[in-house]
């Protein structure tokens, strides 16, 4: 068993040596070619494992891992365990596969492991099968075995915290984009010219908007006198999806004011949704989430007139009608459809 041991011992140490070789002294080829040298080195990794698997098997048999554990079951699981864990790392690291951004001193470290830890793993196995353990051999088994340990384990914490170091910094980048978006917000609502395009406020008092930012515009939209007037206006024009977001989200002074312009505004949104099916080229322009924020939008608004007695019935059927337009492929489920569908039972 000894020789058999051994000579898939040397089958490894060749091996180990031609991938050295593809990975140090020779320069990735471009092209095609590449596939080829990436496939030299993952068969070279698993035969590198495969043999050290027969060796460790060969030493188990053999006993030398007797010095391992208290008892045959744990012996067993710690052997494993550690052995997968270095040949695990050798074949992660042996096959380029970490993180490009590591500082370069860890980029060092790692880069040296396919170097230092087969071999360290070889001696290990050479020491562990050939040479009877002894107490006072002890230390000479345990310091390359040991070392193989350590260093893959290093090289796998050296990669998490390079994990770590990536996602503090994306969850950094989020919260700095957060930050300059809240503030564009800010800056917008003070710049605009509520006299002229008070409009492209009403995007800001939407309820899925902080209350900050809903605040200032909605003090900003109030500062023109006539703003339910210029409210009632852009139902009745292409603007309606925009007034439908501020009413679905806030109240007015007048209600009496809407009825007849948010019935416009259904017709308007009933047309413009049909004119958004039919410039859609595809299930990619037509997806599946389609036009549920506008008809949310809708179904709010109206729901907030529904005390005072105006029956939007028949616009709301034009409008489920809308979604019904035909086009030249197969339309996804919109759930939009079901949206309009449940107001329609409840009314």
């Amino acid at each position: 068993m000894i020789v058999l041991g051994n000579f898939f011992l040397a089958v490894a140490a060749i091996v180990f040596l031609l991938i050295c070789n593809l990975i140090y002294f020779k320069t990735p080829p471009g092209g095609d070619a590449v596939v080829g040298y990436a496939w030299s080195i993952i068969f070279g990794i698993l035969a590198f494992s495969i043999c050290m698997a027969i060796v460790t098997a060969i030493i188990g048999w053999q006993g030398g891992f007797g010095w391992v554990g208290t008892s045959t079951g744990q012996r067993v699981a710690l052997v494993l365990l550690g052995f997968l864990l270095i040949l695990v790392g050798n074949g992660f690291f042996m096959a380029n596969e970490y993180p490009r951004d590591l500082s370069p001193a860890m980029r060092k470290i790692v880069r040296m492991i396919p170097a230092v830890l087969p071999v360290l793993l070889l001696i290990g196995a050479a020491l562990l099968l050939n040479f009877k353990y002894t107490a006072l051999a002890g230390p000479v088994y345990k310091i390359p075995v040991f070392s193989s340990l350590f260093l893959s384990s290093l090289g796998f914490a050296i990669i998490l915290f390079g994990q770590a170091q990536r996602s503090a910094a994306r969850v950094k980048a989020d919260e700095d984009f957060r930050d300059r978006t809240h503030q564009n917000h800010l800056n917008t609502i003070d710049s605009t010219d509520v006299m002229k395009n008070g409009v492209f406020l009403y995007v800001f008092t939407d309820a899925n908007h902080k209350a900050d930012v809903r605040e200032k515009a909605l003090a900003k939209i109030k500062s023109r006198p006539d703003w339910q007037e210029e409210l009632v206006r852009r139902l009745q024009n292409d603007w309606a999806p925009e007034a439908f977001t501020f009413l679905a989200s806030n109240e007015v002074d007048n209600k009496t004011l809407f009825p007849e312009a948010v019935r416009q505004g259904i017709i308007i949104q009933a047309r413009l949704i049909r004119e958004s099916i039919r410039k859609c080229r595809d299930k990619y322009d037509l997806y599946e989430g389609r036009f549920t924020w506008e008809i949310d939008r809708v179904i709010r608004t109206v729901d907030k007139f529904d005390s005072i007695g105006v029956d939007f019935k028949p616009v709301m059927q034009e409008l489920r009608n809308a979604l019904d337009e035909k086009t030249d492929f197969e339309k996804p489920r919109l759930p939009a459809k079901g949206l309009l569908d449940n107001w329609q039972k409840k009314h």
